[in-house]
């Protein structure tokens, strides 16, 4: 199985995230802080989700526009 890591931004503890729990928010394993959900893969996101997931979401996002014209 893939894992991926977070360090978490209270403690500086590294953090193993299984690739299962994407999009899952978690808590830090030394602090039990949250820790910010990771997406590993992109997200289809259209014109009503996007402002959503954007407003919810508290860590970077990289976004990437097509059109079909």
């Amino acid at each position: 199985m893939s894992s991926y890591t977070i360090t978490c931004s209270s403690c500086g503890t590294v953090n193993r995230i299984p690739a299962d729990k994407q999009g899952k928010t978690g808590r830090c394993g030394t602090c039990h802080n949250p820790l910010l959900a990771l997406y590993f893969q992109p997200q289809s996101l259209n014109e009503r989700s996007f402002d959503d997931f954007v407003k919810g979401y508290h860590g970077p996002v990289l976004a990437e526009f097509w059109a079909p014209w």
